[in-house]
């Protein structure tokens, strides 16, 4: 614990790894804290070991790490608030992408897939949202989700909606991918 507690030590990033692969739950108020680290990788460290020990209490201080200014601090938060679940976990998660705060949120689509059949149907209301850039995410969450009632939604975008996100590439493009993700799924699901 002392390791963890001293925010200076080089290895303070892997002792709450360590801490979280072990299960020691005494430690999460410190790693919580460490969200707050002015080093990206201690953040990052920190939201992959809140993320393993699936801490509900987290899941505000991992919300705000959504808005971090690394993307990749950004994309193991979200990540995180997949793997602890929950409506608080998946309302930070639907807030975060909605408001757009990331053009390339991947991250954030992938997590709110993880939640599964609960999100589909959400997901394919948004597929017919104004915004190409969220078809284009909602695309690639019906993808990972690799539900039967995504399956025509996708269809009707990779058909149809040539639109352009604001990264350039086309809301249909993603909807492909979308569709080839969740074949790629189910094809496996079949083979076990």
């Amino acid at each position: 614990m002392r390791a963890l507690a001293d925010t200076g030590h080089r290895g303070v990033r892997w002792s709450a790894l360590a801490y979280a692969e072990l299960g020691f739950r005494r430690a999460v108020p410190l790693i919580t804290a460490l969200l707050e680290h002015p080093d990206p990788m201690v953040r990052e460290g920190a939201c992959q070991a809140l993320g393993l020990f699936a801490e509900p209490a987290a899941v505000p201080a991992l919300t705000a790490r959504l808005n971090d200014e690394t993307d990749w601090v950004r994309s193991r938060a979200a990540q995180a608030l997949g793997q602890i679940g929950g409506d608080q976990a998946l309302a930070g998660l639907w807030h975060a992408m909605r408001e757009r705060r990331d053009p390339k949120a991947g991250h954030l689509s992938s997590a709110i897939a993880a939640f599964g059949p609960p999100v589909v149907d959400d997901l394919i209301t948004l597929t017919t949202d104004p915004d190409p850039d969220l078809r284009a995410l909602a695309c690639r969450a019906l993808g990972s989700t690799a539900d039967d009632r995504a399956l025509p939604a996708l269809e009707r975008l990779a058909a149809h909606d040539l639109a352009r996100t604001s990264l350039g590439g086309l809301v249909a493009t993603a909807a492909r991918q979308g569709l080839r993700t969740a074949h790629r799924m189910r094809a496996r699901t079949a083979s076990t």
